[in-house]
């Protein structure tokens, strides 16, 4: 497996541009599927997940209300958080290390999309972050797109960074840079009228890569099509 070379923090947070995080996507996909960096399609993240980066999947609800949309945990621990809807109460489970928990309103209709951005989100954990968290168990997450777009009222933890960073890997393995410059130049040179062409580009990533139309969005902007 593709493991990147680097560089940390003193606190063992890596320092990484998006440019930088865009070409270890690119390197992870064409190791992973190299077709896919051939021809633009939908990338299996779940076989990402659990054939290549060699991952244990697990489906719990992680809160009572939806906060949590998936863990990573990094050591084997039988203090893993989760909520029993039966019961109504909170839990602790046992999960082995290198296991990705997903919470199960993801599993339900209409939720493909952020399922796959989050499984995304991490697996970018797994590749970025197992220094800084060698010594924890698990790490949970809020998958929010907005936060890297939006000024800061104060200033980014270490937390905050990381969160940026799987979140940024995630779109660059789903939405391969190069891929997405080959289906923007497609759109660009299909004739569609300009005012329109924003609009029909967030589409076709959209539907050819299987992403929220939000995910399209953002990724198109971070790559220079759209001024923020």
């Amino acid at each position: 497996m593709y493991k990147p070379d680097i560089k940390l923090t003193k606190s063992g947070v890596p320092v990484l541009s998006k440019k930088e995080i865009d070409v270890i996507g690119e390197k992870l996909v064409g190791e992973f599927s190299p077709q896919a960096l051939v021809t633009p399609q939908e990338i299996d993240i779940d076989l990402f997940v659990q054939d290549y980066l060699g991952m244990d999947q697990d489906f719990q609800y992680l809160s009572h209300c939806g906060m949590y949309l998936g863990m990573t945990v990094f050591e084997d621990t039988d203090k893993v958080p989760i909520f029993d809807p039966i019961q109504e109460r909170a839990d602790y489970i046992s999960a082995k290390a290198h296991t990705v928990i997903i919470d199960r309103t993801l599993l339900e209709n209409g939720q493909e999309q952020r399922y796959r951005f989050t499984m995304g989100h991490e697996a970018g954990h797994e590749i970025l972050h197992q220094k800084f968290y060698s010594h924890v168990p698990m790490v949970r997450c809020r998958i929010d797109l907005g936060k890297a777009d939006r000024k800061p009222s104060a200033p980014w933890t270490d937390h905050d960074w990381m969160e940026w960073q799987a979140n940024e890997l995630s779109a660059a393995v789903l939405m391969p840079m190069s891929m997405v410059h080959a289906v923007a130049k497609e759109v660009k040179e299909s004739g569609v009228e300009e005012y329109r062409l924003h609009y029909e580009m967030v589409g076709r990533i959209a539907e050819v890569f299987q992403v929220s139309l939000e995910a399209a969005s953002y990724r198109l902007m971070h790559l220079g099509y759209q001024s923020k």
